[in-house]
C-alpha cells in the first residue's frame, strides 16, 4: 500500500511514481528554478521536459524561470524551489560560505559564456574593460563571475566597471542594440543574435573546449542540477529520477540533428529566426556534457579559478572540489540508459 502513496499523475490517472529500482518517489512534485530557460545553456533541461523524460520517471516538474542563475539560487535558498538548474560555480561559492549544496548531474562541459564588445569599441585585452558598462544576466550570476575573472586577470578591481543585469533574452539584446552597454557577457542564442545584428563583436568565448581552455586553462564544468545536501539525503529516489531524465536528454542530444532540436523546443525559443537559432545551437553543441558526469580534473580547475577572484573561496582552506558534487546518481542512470 505504501508504494501507492503520492502516485496521482497529471491528467488524473493513478500511476505509481517509482525509480529504476522500483522504489517510490519521495517528492514526485518537484520544483526546479532556472535562470533563462529559453537559452541554449539550459537546452538539456528543456529537452527532458519537452520530450517527456521527467514524466516517464513519474515526476511532475514545475520549472520557475528567472532573469539569471543568481536569482534561481536565491529562490531555492529561500524555499521557493527544490532544485536549481544553474552554474556549478555557484555550488562551490555557496559551500565556501557555509551552505552545503551539491551538484548531482552535469549539463555543461564548458562555461558557454561569451564576451561581446560594442561594435566600434576598441578591445585588445581585458584591461580595456576598465570603465565600461557591462551587461550580465544578473549580478552574482555565472556571467558576472566570468567578468570578475577577466578583471582579475587584468589586475582591475570589480568596482572599476559598472555591472548591469539584463537577463539572457530580448532585454539583453535590446540593451546592447540601444547603446546602453559597452560590453556584454551572455549566452546563446542572445550572443549570436547580437553578433548577426552587428551590435557586438565577440572578443572572448568559452563555448568551445578550445576557447574555454584558452581562458581558464581547462574546459570547466558549468550548467548542472544542484540542491541542498539535505534534499538529496531526504529524497534520493527523486534525485535519481531527475538524473535519469537529464542523462536521457544528454544522450538524445548526442545524436539529434539541429532540425530535431528545433522541433523539440517550444516555437518561441526560436526567437523568430529559426536559421539563426540553429546557427547558435551549432556553436553551442560542443558545450554540452556527453554523459552527465562531473570530471574531477574540471572540478579541481573550477575551484582554482574561483579562488583567484572570489574571496570566500580563497579563504575556505578546507573546501574540496569533491565535496561539491556526486556522480553516484549519474552512474546509476548510465547503467539504466545504456547505448
Amino acid at each position: 500500500m505504501k508504494s501507492m502513496i503520492a502516485c496521482v499523475f497529471a491528467l488524473g490517472a493513478v500511476l505509481c511514481a517509482t525509480t529504476l529500482t522500483g522504489a517510490p518517489l519521495e517528492k514526485p512534485r518537484t520544483t526546479i528554478a532556472v535562470g533563462g530557460k529559453a537559452s541554449l545553456y539550459y537546452l538539456p533541461l528543456t529537452i527532458a521536459e519537452q520530450l517527456g523524460y521527467f514524466r516517464d520517471e513519474g515526476l511532475q516538474i514545475e520549472i520557475l524561470d528567472f532573469a539569471g542563475g543568481a536569482k534561481a539560487l536565491q529562490a531555492m535558498m529561500g524555499g521557493g524551489a527544490d532544485v536549481v538548474s544553474g552554474g556549478f560555480d555557484h555550488v562551490m561559492v555557496m559551500r565556501a560560505r557555509g551552505q552545503n549544496l551539491r551538484g548531482f548531474v552535469l549539463q555543461g562541459a564548458t562555461p558557454a559564456i561569451s564576451l561581446g564588445v560594442a561594435t566600434g569599441r576598441a578591445y585588445r585585452s581585458p584591461k580595456d574593460l576598465k570603465g565600461m558598462k557591462i551587461g550580465v544576466s544578473a549580478p552574482g550570476s555565472s556571467t558576472h563571475a566570468f567578468i570578475n575573472y577577466l578583471l582579475a586577470t587584468a589586475g582591475i578591481a570589480p568596482d572599476d566597471v559598472s555591472i548591469i543585469g539584463v537577463g539572457t533574452g530580448p532585454a539583453a539584446v535590446a540593451a546592447m542594440q540601444a547603446g546602453h552597454l559597452d560590453a556584454i557577457a551572455n549566452i546563446e542564442p542572445a550572443i549570436t543574435l547580437m553578433e548577426k545584428s552587428g551590435s557586438i563583436k565577440v572578443v572572448v568565448e568559452t563555448v568551445s573546449v578550445q576557447g574555454a581552455t584558452a581562458v581558464f586553462g581547462s574546459p570547466l564544468p558549468s550548467g548542472s542540477l544542484y540542491t541542498r545536501d539535505e534534499f538529496i539525503k531526504a529524497n534520493p529516489n527523486t534525485v535519481q529520477a531527475l538524473t535519469n531524465a537529464m542523462v536521457r536528454a544528454l544522450k538524445w542530444l548526442k545524436t539529434a540533428t539541429p532540425d530535431e532540436v528545433a522541433k523539440a523546443v517550444p516555437p518561441e525559443y526560436l526567437i523568430g529566426d529559426r536559421a539563426l537559432y540553429l546557427d547558435a545551437y551549432r556553436k553551442n553543441r560542443e558545450s554540452y556534457s556527453r554523459d552527465g558526469l562531473f570530471p574531477s580534473a574540471g572540478a579541481d580547475a573550477q575551484l582554482k579559478v574561483l579562488a583567484g577572484f572570489e574571496p570566500a573561496v580563497r579563504d575556505a582552506t578546507a573546501l574540496k572540489a569533491t565535496d561539491a558534487y556526486t556522480n553516484e546518481f549519474v552512474k546509476a542512470a548510465l547503467a539504466k540508459h545504456r547505448d
